[in-house]
């Protein structure tokens, strides 16, 4: 007998020992779960970072692109770096227009314009003038006119000179005539204001690929040793982040992205705390209640080993000096009280049932039916409650609590339904008194019928039956919502409007459910036989929960509006098809256009531009231009005739326009195009590069 003893003492401190690992396991989990949730908002971060940088950069470059572009083939400048014979004219002229494009431009400094055939370096700066390379004043930029391919194409680079610092741009090409090539100095403070923006300078810095600082040039972070980015770098080239140590707790860190070309990258300091506040502070808040636990837990240890053990040992050894014919202990104490506990709880229970307050029960009660599987967690939980009852009924297993005003009852729900497994849970009001007792009773078995309507619905309260109305929540104006997004291929405003209707009938009576879901279901069938789908054979009967319900009724939902999407579609192509054979049938007729199509097709011009774009992607307008384009550069393959000519056949009278279209898609001037088909000369750089 004492030897059994002993091994139960030792399965018992053997489970306090394994509840206080189990305890410390979920705190390094939950440790472990903050600091991946930490490194997601970083990477998070990291994302958003890169793509505002992208933006910046390329919002930034696309204007000096503009208008290094729009100077580089101006015809003024164009024959200062071209020709071989400048006149005085041409020579002032283009002095001229590079001054005004200078002083005309809230960024561009200086522009340094190089002419290979006269070797000349031709600038817009007013207290300097032109000179053959070797005798310029600022020979870094003739270095850098005479050599463009040291540098990238039109990628800034920092440079610096005895007065002032900038950011330059190389343009450049060489054609027939010749090399040529642009240099813009674009002013430093304009381009960092550009980069940096709004962005505060001591969070975020523009450094070089050997981490010095570029941007703000006198930046003065405080950052970790450059390895650390370089070993970042080659794992995740483009864009990342850097940690500051291996420390577990992350507060902050680095967020990098490229710049582009420029081998430069863009570093924002990270602080977590700064950025996502709601989870540093639940972090704190997890660590406090767990230590707070740990106090609890240890005290609790401390009862048990000094209060109650020493108690259950007492009356163990006792049992052991009676006579017990051969039995455990410990298996005839609790057989016994087993036996009398069960005889007076369900004697009292009877009483209840007849609306009888037991002498030692104090009004409200609230009685509890469960399904005779009870899950222990709530078994545990209400038996814990002060002065609990059970017994077994027709209900299943019935809980009866003492003593629980609506106060202590509404707290101990949420606990209910987290405990209540897969229910069905019945929960009564507080009775006051015997006739409130009875009605709690009939309350409970008319809710455990109506429990099928709510199938995933785990606890159910008394309160649900003064909630059901009398009159249906059924609408047609719903369903014909419904069936009006179907029609349109709109998903989620159908799926939204079931969710609606769904919601409104969950209170009704058996009856009035059931007629709403067949109305839903003629109605569907209706859709579905319209465009050729197979409806379904099951019954609405047949569904053992809302769950397979609603997934039944979305199955249907998608499977229409796909039917609907394609008939559109459809729709789409052949309406998309009927356009493209009138602009190839009316391309050359100077008046063609969207409203001549749309007149052709008998069609609303806004409608249809808007249908055709979708399905092409482009404007009828557009479109007629692409045509027309393609037309001119076919017949620039077969004829020899004056590019004029070509463009009047392929509809295009206005020449100028013309010649502005054409380098706008293919890239080329007309010339150009036909002089690479003849075998000409390479094209120019920027072309080859666009």
């Amino acid at each position: 007998m004492e030897k059994k003893l002993n091994q139960r003492r030792l399965i018992q401190v053997g489970g306090c020992i394994l509840l206080l690992l189990a305890f410390l396991a979920l705190s390094v989990f939950l440790f472990f779960q903050f600091r991946t949730a930490a490194l997601q908002s970083v990477t998070a971060a990291s994302d958003s970072f890169g793509n505002y940088v992208d933006s910046v950069l390329d919002r930034s470059n696309a204007n000096i692109r503009t208008s290094a572009m729009q100077m580089f083939y101006t015809s003024s400048i164009r024959t200062l770096r071209t020709s071989a014979n400048l006149s005085w004219s041409e020579r002032t002229i283009g002095h001229r227009d590079l001054g005004n494009f200078a002083s005309s431009s809230n960024f561009i400094d200086h522009v340094m314009v190089y002419n290979q055939n006269l070797d000349t370096v031709f600038t817009s700066e007013s207290s300097y003038g032109s000179a053959p390379s070797e005798s310029f004043h600022d020979q870094e930029a003739a270095e850098l006119l005479l050599h463009p391919e040291r540098r990238s194409y039109l990628v800034p680079f920092r440079r610096q000179t005895e007065t002032a610092s900038f950011y330059s741009f190389l343009f450049y090409e060489e054609g027939t005539y010749g090399f040529s090539s642009m240099l813009l100095d674009i002013n430093a403070s304009w381009y960092e204001n550009q980069l940096l923006g709004t962005l505060s300078r001591d969070r975020h810095v523009i450094v070089d690929a050997q981490g010095q600082p570029v941007i703000p040039s006198a930046a003065a972070l405080d950052l970790p040793p450059w390895e650390v980015f370089e070993a970042s770098f080659a794992l995740s080239p483009g864009s990342g982040y850097v940690l500051p140590d291996n420390s577990p707790f992350l507060s902050s860190c680095w967020v990098y992205h490229q710049l582009g070309k420029t081998g430069w990258y863009y570093l924002e300091a990270f602080q977590l705390e700064a950025t996502a506040p709601g989870l540093v502070h639940i972090q704190r808040v997890v660590f406090i209640l767990f230590a707070l636990l740990s106090v609890v837990l240890i005290v609790l240890f401390v009862y048990l080993l000094v209060y109650i053990l020493p108690t259950f040992l007492h009356i163990s050894r006792a049992l052991t000096t009676a006579d017990l014919d051969g039995r455990d202990s410990t298996e005839k104490f609790d057989q016994l009280l087993s036996r009398h506990r069960a005889y007076e709880e369900n004697r009292r229970f009877q009483e209840l049932r007849r609306g009888i307050f037991p002498p030692s029960a104090q009004p409200p009660i609230v009685i509890i039916a469960a399904e005779e599987d009870v899950p222990q967690r709530l078994y545990d939980l209400l038996l814990a409650q002060p002065g609990a009852m059970v017994a077994d009924s027709e209900l299943g297993v019935t809980f009866v609590l003492p003593a629980c005003t609506n106060k202590g009852r509404n707290n101990l729900l949420p606990a209910i339904r987290s405990a209540a497994g897969a229910g069905p849970v019945f929960v009564s009001l507080p009775c006051y008194s015997g006739e409130q007792l009875v009605e709690a009773f009939a309350a409970l078995e008319e809710l455990a019928r109506l429990a099928f309507v709510y199938p995933t619905q785990r606890v159910f309260c008394q309160e649900l039956l003064t909630e059901c109305s009398e009159t249906s929540g059924f609408s047609p104006e719903i369903v014909a919502a419904m069936e009006s997004a179907l029609k349109k291929g709109q998903l989620q405003e159908a799926q939204a409007q079931w969710l609606l209707l769904l919601g409104r009938i969950r209170r009704d009576r058996y009856q009035d459910f059931s007629f709403a879901i067949h109305y839903v279901d003629k109605m569907l069938s209706g859709l579905q036989a319209k465009y050729g789908l197979e409806a379904p054979a099951a019954a609405w009967e047949s569904f053992g929960s809302l769950t397979a319900l609603q997934e039944a009724v979305d199955s249907r939902l998608i499977q229409i509006t796909e039917a609907v999407a394609a008939s559109q579609q459809q729709a789409s192509e052949s309406l998309c098809g009927a356009v493209w054979e009138q602009i190839y049938r009316l391309y050359h007729d100077e008046d063609c256009c969207s409203q001549m199509i749309a007149a052709q097709l008998d069609m609303n011009q806004s409608y249809l531009n808007r249908q055709f774009r979708a399905a092409a992607g482009m404007s009828i307008n557009d479109a007629i231009q692409h045509v027309r384009i393609d037309k001119v550069c076919k017949l620039l393959r077969e004829s020899d005739a004056p590019v004029e000519q070509l463009a009047r056949q392929a509809g295009h009278h206005n020449i100028k326009y013309f010649f502005v279209l054409f380098k706008k898609y293919t890239g080329k001037t007309p010339s150009q195009f036909r002089a690479d088909l003849s075998g000409g000369d390479t094209p120019p750089g920027p072309s080859r590069t666009a």
